[in-house]
């Protein structure tokens, strides 16, 4: 889509005429005030994660291109600093820390080196995926981990950090549950970036 960078107005207008609804209807189907999308869309009010969620529902667009183009994501994920994602995933759930999450992917990383850990990944992975329903940045950076370990070309380091990852996102119950939208897999996204940057080590 050629939208301005970080401009989620011209991205909701657009997706708007791609629908072809009116602000009315959008209005009707999401619960909110047809003069806050108007303002939403001229950039005269910020938008909320909860706007963006029901936008999402209703546009046929992933949470995650919406958070992106908003602002609540750097659009470089790994540049995408860990302190802004652990603030994010905070809004759900307080008790959050990206320590937690660190400490869960400590745990995956023998069983990555696992007959039963390869095999969860290999019949489950494809299957998560296609129950995220989003083509943004976490879900290539996940295909392009699973494709270098079934490969056979990966590094026994990289089968450990990757395959802890990849352990990570398909478990559903991880450090912050995928249910809890949109924030879900927020925390996905922090062990994937880590996941990415221990590979480099």
């Amino acid at each position: 889509m050629n939208v301005e960078k970080n401009s989620i107005g011209n991205l909701l207008r657009e997706l708007i005429q791609q629908n072809k609804l009116s602000i009315r209807e959008l209005s009707r189907r999401t619960a909110i005030d047809a003069a806050i999308i108007s303002k939403i869309i001229n950039g005269k009010r910020k938008v909320t994660v909860n706007h963006l969620k029901k936008f999402s529902e209703v546009l046929n667009v992933s949470h995650e291109e919406l958070m992106r183009t908003a602002g609540f994501l750097d659009q470089n994920a790994l540049q995408q600093t860990e302190q802004h994602l652990e603030a994010l995933c905070k809004q759900a759930d307080p008790s959050f820390t990206a320590e937690r999450v660190r400490k869960q992917l400590a745990g995956y990383e023998e069983v990555a080196l696992t007959e039963g850990g390869k095999k969860i990944i290999e019949e489950k992975f494809n299957e998560k995926i296609q129950s995220v329903g989003s083509v943004g940045k976490l879900v290539s950076d996940l295909k392009t981990m699973f494709s270098k370990l079934q490969s056979g070309l990966a590094t026994k380091h990289e089968i450990i950090i990757f395959g802890a990852a990849l352990l990570y996102f398909i478990n559903p119950i991880d450090v912050l549950p995928d249910y809890i939208f949109p924030f879900g897999y927020l925390d996905d996204t922090l062990a994937v970036q880590a996941a990415l940057l221990n590979s480099n080590k």
